[in-house]
């Protein structure tokens, strides 16, 4: 991100006016005087104002319900426009973006969630092609049963089982479904987030609320939203 736009974005919400404080030499960059409005910043760097740091301000999360074929080398250009207008060149994180999983994913640009992110629960809906016999159904519920005490399946029918492990557990998880011929893996859960008031391929923005119990629950490696 040009300078000029990173004053403008952060602090002054004026291009002009943070054009202004660099001509007159009033900012810094990592210790350094910038005159340059357009001096290309990085995510890492430290921008200094009247040697006063400018604090990034977060711009928030988005809730997404993807495809199955979607990853994050495919985003549809649509959203990926939106993200990058949104997080100001694409600075940020998510959850939830591999390639054979739909359903839901969470972009954020907040560092603190990372700090959180491994203990989220994730709760996936599973699909198979065949009928589960009775091995393949002990089997299954022995291998969450060894992941920890809390992780829990419950199935729905001989075709269908909903899943639901900690954010850390998932690739376990994904890694033994190849033993099965599974038709759908579809995260519907995230935390308290759930996918059901967005269709397949649409987005929105979460509201304060939203954000607030999402990091709340995470906080504690055992709780969940109760579902």
């Amino acid at each position: 991100m040009k300078l000029n736009k990173y004053i403008s974005v952060h602090k002054t919400s004026s291009k002009k006016i943070a054009e202004d404080y660099i001509s007159k030499k009033k900012v810094k960059v990592n210790g350094l005087v910038i005159t340059d409005i357009f001096f290309p910043t990085t995510k890492n760097d430290k921008v200094y104002l009247n040697n006063k740091l400018i604090k990034k301000k977060k711009s928030g999360y988005i809730l997404y319900n993807k495809p199955a074929d979607i990853d994050s080398n495919s985003i549809p250009l649509h959203l990926k426009k939106f993200l990058k207008s949104f997080y100001n060149d694409d600075d940020y994180n998510w959850i939830g973006l591999e390639i054979g999983v739909c359903g839901l994913v969470l972009f954020y640009d907040d560092n603190k969630l990372n700090q959180l992110v491994d203990n989220i629960w994730l709760l996936f809906d599973l699909k198979f092609k065949n009928q589960l016999n009775k091995n393949q159904k002990k089997d299954l519920n022995d291998f969450i049963s060894s992941i920890d005490e809390f992780s829990e399946i419950n199935f729905i029918d001989n075709k269908n089982v909903a899943v639901k492990i900690q954010k850390k557990n998932q690739e376990k998880l994904f890694l033994k479904l190849k033993e099965f011929n599974v038709l759908l893996i579809d995260r519907v859960l995230i935390q308290n987030l759930d996918k059901f008031d967005i269709p397949r391929g649409k987005f929105r923005k979460l509201n304060n609320l939203e954000i607030f119990n999402l990091k709340s629950l995470s906080t504690s490696p055992y709780k969940s939203s109760g579902h």
